[in-house]
């Protein structure tokens, strides 16, 4: 077939008839990264996709042609050999012989950049208590002297935590120190793109000075390269080179290295050889200091009572604290109503959690009756083995859930000194951190001590 004037406007047709399908076949992601950039000319041996580099040409011939033959042969009548090619380049667009448009030689893509730190995500604005000292305390440490210590820093969590708090405060520490350090803070999901964009255009050299030459690299959300392999070899590869020349890298994860799944044992156990600092949930004090520290931001004098109902109707993560507070001073500013607790009760509505009080005693309730320790055994001075890591979750949860002082709850178990459990909450937070059916086992508590104090 002569590419002709009508030849080319059916090619088009045709083609345009595929996408949709092929869209739908591959997934949204899939079709912005290796359909979409495709280009398809007709000749006279069939129809020609035109790639941008060789890699480009191996991963859609392996992974996609056969979608594309499908697709081709719902849509068109009669189906045209299909080759996938590595389009020529030039300086310029110029005109190809068969009268089709070139290809202009790819631009570089960019430098891994910090991007949008958060100004307010500081050092000093962040709320500091027993469920992330060691993270904080280790931010620090990393931030006046990077690669000293605790090389790599890995910090997990469950979202809305304050890991992207810590690592912006990190990131202006470094930047805002003497010298020119070079400091680059993106996502796990970044790094892949920018790779891709790098293997595309086959930039791979450039793309491997950039990253290897920074002495700084964090990495948000490191728990997306699970099962990505090339992606997972890449930044293996960015890891050793870093590390090798004295460099730092710090992570971020929404779980331990050892819960993320499909992770190369070497990755694996270069995250498991610097320090892994885990972050909980705040307690009823910091979540206190951290609405009013958030309203002082903008302003507001936010006392504490009115700060605690918020806490009681928001959830216990941060990012649910900032939403609650947000509504209820939209809502006092709309309104022109004071700040107070009915303004809280009436912004939050519909919204709201279930603001029912729990008590110490709900709590020694259900865990004696899920541990099966009587109560009288659970507050008293037994200290064998069976009773005493029942006695420590009971500690735990009361200070979590209670909104009851270190001494208060020291006070029903039997009038221990406050330090008892002040060293209960910090072992049961260790243990929460390092073994996953702890922290599952204190989730199902919660779940029923809330349950039982809302009857």
């Amino acid at each position: 077939m002569t590419d002709t004037g009508e030849g080319r406007a059916r090619m088009e047709a045709e083609w345009l008839e595929v996408l949709p399908r092929l869209r739908q076949q591959v997934g949204e992601r899939n079709f912005a990264t290796w359909i979409e950039p495709i280009r398809c000319v007709r000749d006279t041996r069939g129809l020609c996709l035109e790639v941008e580099s060789r890699f480009f040409q191996e991963w859609v011939a392996k992974h996609f042609l056969a979608n594309i033959q499908q697709a081709l042969t719902e849509c068109c009548d009669s189906v045209p050999e299909v080759r996938v090619v590595v389009a020529a380049r030039s300086g310029t667009s110029t005109a190809r012989a068969n009268g089709c448009a070139g290809v202009s030689a790819p631009q570089t893509h960019r430098n891994p950049k910090i991007g949008r730190l958060v100004p307010a995500y500081t050092f000093e604005n962040f709320v500091v208590g027993p469920s992330n000292e060691i993270a904080c305390s280790a931010a620090r440490t990393v931030a006046a002297n990077p690669a000293r210590q605790f090389n790599p820093l890995f910090l997990w969590g469950g979202v809305g935590l304050g890991k992207t708090h810590l690592i912006n405060a990190l990131a202006h520490e470094l930047l805002g120190c003497g010298g020119r350090r070079r400091v680059a803070a993106l996502s796990a999901e970044g790094f892949m793109n920018t790779l891709i964009a790098a293997l595309r255009q086959d930039q791979m050299s450039a793309f491997r000075d950039r990253f290897r030459a920074l002495d700084v690299l964090i990495l948000d959300d490191v728990q997306f390269l699970a099962g990505k392999e090339r992606t997972q070899e890449e930044f293996s590869h960015t890891f050793e080179a870093l590390h090798a020349a004295g460099k730092q890298v710090v992570l971020t994860s929404d779980k331990p290295p050892q819960e993320i799944s499909h992770l190369e044992r070497r990755l694996r156990s270069r995250f498991e050889g610097g320090l892994i600092a885990d972050i909980h949930p705040p307690t009823p004090e910091m979540r206190v200091s951290i609405l009013r520290r958030k309203a002082a931001a903008q302003a507001v004098d936010l006392s504490s009572d009115v700060a605690l109902r918020i806490a009681q109707h928001s959830g216990p993560t941060v990012r649910e604290l900032e939403g609650a507070l947000t509504r209820v001073l939209a809502f006092t500013a709309l309104r022109g109503v004071p700040l107070d607790g009915d303004s809280v009760a009436a912004a939050l509505g519909a919204v709201a959690r279930p603001s029912c009080r729990v008590s110490v005693d709900t709590v020694l309730e259900v865990v004696s009756e899920h541990f099966q320790v009587p109560l009288d055994v659970l507050v008293g001075h037994v200290r064998t083995r069976s009773v005493a890591f029942p006695r420590h979750v009971a500690m735990y949860l009361g200070r979590l859930l209670a909104d009851a002082s270190f001494a208060a709850v020291a006070e029903r178990f039997g009038g221990r000194d406050h330090s008892s459990v002040m060293y209960a909450v910090r072992v049961v937070e260790e243990r929460a951190g390092a073994e996953p059916h702890v922290r599952q086992l204190l989730d199902q508590l919660q779940t029923r001590i809330r349950t039982r104090a809302a009857r």
